[in-house]
C-alpha cells in the first residue's frame, strides 16, 4: 500500500510539472478583473516628464480616458490638444510629439492591447530585467512578437512591444510608486528605430484632470510657437502610437 501511495504521488507530481504554463496563467476575463481591480479607478492624471539628455526641456502632459493635453517648455511653451494618436490642435507646424504615457495603461487594457496585435493566446511567465514577469503575446526569448509584460503582483505593466510601418517600438516603463492609491512608474524609456529616448516622471495628480476645458480645442490658444528641441522631434518624428489591427 506504501509503494501504491508513493507511486501515486509521484506520477500527481510529475503531471503537476508537465502541465503547461498557460494552465496556471490568468485568462482574458481574470486578467481583465485583476487590472480593474488595481487600475480601474484610475480615470485621469496629471504628469511631468523630463529628459535626462535635455536639461531645461520638460512636458506637462493631462489624460483623461485617452484625450490628452501638452505643454512642452524649453524656454518658451508649445501646446497642443488631442486624442490617443490624432493631434486635435496645436500651436507647431508640422505636427505634435506623442507621449509614450499614452500607451501605458488605456482603457479596457486588455482588448486595447489584444487590437493592438498583441497575441492573447500566447501567455506565460518569465523575467524582465531579472525579475519575474506576466508576459502576454510572447514567450521567453522572443523578441520580436508584439506584447505586454506585467508585474507578477500588481499587474502594473513593465513593457510594452509592438510593431509599426517603421519597425518595432519597445517601452519600458520602471521605479513604480504608490501615487494617489496607485502603483504608477517614475521612469520611461522608449527604443524606436534604433534610437532610445529616457525620461523621468513626475506625477503631480490623480483623478483631477477631468475638466473639459483642457482639453476643448474651442479654449486652446493655438498661437504660432517655437518648437522644442530634442526629444520632441524624436518623438514627433520617430514615435508611433499602436495602430488598431
Amino acid at each position: 500500500m506504501l509503494k501504491l501511495i508513493s507511486s501515486l504521488s509521484l506520477f500527481l507530481l510529475l503531471c503537476v510539472l508537465t502541465l503547461p504554463v498557460s494552465a496556471f496563467t490568468p485568462d482574458d476575463a481574470e486578467l481583465s478583473s485583476l487590472l480593474k481591480r488595481n487600475y480601474g479607478g484610475l480615470t485621469s492624471w496629471e504628469a511631468v516628464m523630463s529628459f535626462p539628455g535635455s536639461p531645461g526641456v520638460s512636458a506637462h502632459i493631462w489624460y483623461a480616458r485617452g484625450r490628452w493635453r501638452q505643454e512642452w517648455k524649453a524656454g518658451d511653451t508649445a501646446r497642443a490638444v488631442g486624442v490617443n494618436d490624432s493631434v486635435v490642435a496645436a500651436c507647431t507646424e508640422g505636427g505634435f510629439a506623442l507621449s509614450p504615457l499614452f500607451v501605458w495603461m488605456p482603457s479596457d487594457p486588455v482588448s486595447t492591447w489584444k487590437s493592438w496585435g498583441v497575441d492573447n493566446a500566447t501567455r506565460g511567465y518569465g523575467f524582465c530585467d531579472e525579475s519575474p514577469c506576466f508576459m502576454l503575446g510572447a514567450e521567453p526569448g522572443d523578441g520580436e512578437s508584439s506584447a505586454v509584460f506585467l508585474n507578477n503582483e500588481d499587474m502594473s505593466p513593465l513593457m510594452l512591444r509592438y510593431a509599426t510601418r517603421d519597425g518595432l517600438m519597445t517601452i519600458r516603463f520602471s521605479a513604480y510608486r504608490t501615487h494617489g492609491g496607485f502603483q504608477l512608474p517614475e521612469r520611461v524609456a522608449v527604443d524606436m528605430a534604433g534610437q532610445t529616448v529616457e525620461a523621468s516622471v513626475k506625477w503631480i495628480a490623480v483623478n483631477r484632470a477631468d475638466s473639459e476645458a483642457l482639453y476643448a480645442r474651442d479654449t486652446f490658444d493655438a498661437s504660432p510657437c517655437a518648437v522644442p528641441p530634442f526629444p520632441f522631434d524624436v518623438l514627433r518624428d520617430v514615435f508611433r502610437y499602436p495602430a488598431a489591427k
